[in-house]
């Protein structure tokens, strides 16, 4: 009968338009995202040179060991976000005189391989350091330094494999680092903490990824904006050196945009204070400027006092977030320290 209504067992025109809607756009954003890359050289799966880590995802990371070969300790380095291994350069030759040193470059940066989107996440990089530990290092005591996102990195190992820390690894160094509820990135607290929650972050880092080679094409931090950002951000009241400036705007030209949009919910996201804990265990210091607009030094006391009685906070005057970079004397003093603790708890065990 013309007058009688649909049963409704057949699809609704509606939703079949909506469909094909979100297929088409679906299918346009891909064929964008393959158009846009075309645009540019693809970014390394592989590391340069022979001295690489395999990781279990098969990622190849780039390693370099430095210093004394003989020496009763091993120190392994782990960069921040959008850097390499030569931001410690500082401190690989302060502290190679008297240790073995393992530098590498996390994957997604300078010369190591990346990966898929899904693998960029702060517990990856706490695998992955673990395997540089298993691979790069023997018997003898390894101290661990991290700065910043490498920092976290550390953090997340504590959580993976709590058993190293008191046996393998005897000293542990955060600079300008968190465990956890990172600060404002730009936006206020709330914000962030509902860009999370509702997925709207990932969505906004989705966005990016997909426009991520048009924007390596315009090179935003080769331009005198993206390097005025840079020393605002990363700096802290003293204007650094023209060398030093160069070297940090270098590695984030280097970091594609791709990279940096799967990390930017990996770091909103991240919350591993459930770790600190663990660090009881081992001398610890807990370095920060007090002039970092990244991370404010504010996070680094809370990390010291909540480690306890075997972490040493140090608060370097005048300096931001690059204070490894800038304040070379004021860390490797710190970490010189650090080993000598470390060598000393070691040698009570």
């Amino acid at each position: 009968m013309s007058g009688r209504r649909s049963s409704g067992t057949g699809p609704h025109p509606d939703r079949t338009t909506a469909r094909w809607v979100l297929l088409s756009g679906a299918a346009a954003a891909v064929a964008l995202s393959a158009l846009l890359r075309s645009l540019v050289p693809a970014a390394s799966r592989a590391a340069d040179g022979p001295d690489r880590v395999r990781t279990d995802d098969g990622v190849e990371l780039c390693t370099e060991i430095l210093g004394r070969e003989d020496a009763p300790v091993t120190v392994v380095f782990a960069h921040g976000f959008a850097s390499e291994a030569r931001e410690f350069r500082h401190q690989h030759e302060s502290l190679g005189r008297r240790a073995r040193v393992v530098a590498f470059d996390q994957r997604g940066h300078g010369r190591s391989g990346w990966g898929s989107y899904r693998s960029a996440t702060m517990d990856r990089l706490g695998q992955d350091l673990g395997e540089v530990i298993d691979q790069r290092t023997g018997e003898e005591p390894v101290v661990l330094v991290g700065h910043s996102m490498g920092g976290m990195a550390i953090v997340s190992l504590a959580g993976q494999r709590p058993e190293l820390f008191g046996h393998r690894i005897t000293g542990v160094a955060l600079l300008s680092t968190a465990a956890g509820h990172l600060p404002k990135m730009e936006m206020p607290d709330p914000m962030a903490r509902y860009g999370v929650r509702t997925g709207l972050a990932r969505a906004v880092a989705w966005s990016l990824w997909l426009l991520a080679p048009a924007i390596d094409r315009m090179a935003p931090f080769r331009r005198a904006g993206g390097r005025r950002w840079l020393q605002k951000q990363l700096f802290g009241d003293e204007e650094p050196s023209p060398e030093t400036l160069s070297t940090v705007q270098d590695t984030w030209v280097r970091t594609r945009q791709s990279v940096v949009s799967a990390f930017y919910p990996a770091m909103v996201g991240y919350n591993r204070t459930d770790s600190l804990g663990i660090f009881r265990r081992v001398p610890t210091v807990v370095l920060t400027g007090d002039r970092d607009r990244t991370i404010p030094w504010q996070r680094g006391e809370h990390l010291a006092r909540t480690i306890g009685d075997s972490a040493r906070f140090v608060r370097v005057p005048g300096a931001g977030h690059m204070v490894n970079l800038t304040h070379p004397g004021a860390v490797n003093d710190a970490l010189t320290e650090l080993l000598d603790r470390a060598r000393g708890d070691a040698g009570d065990r």
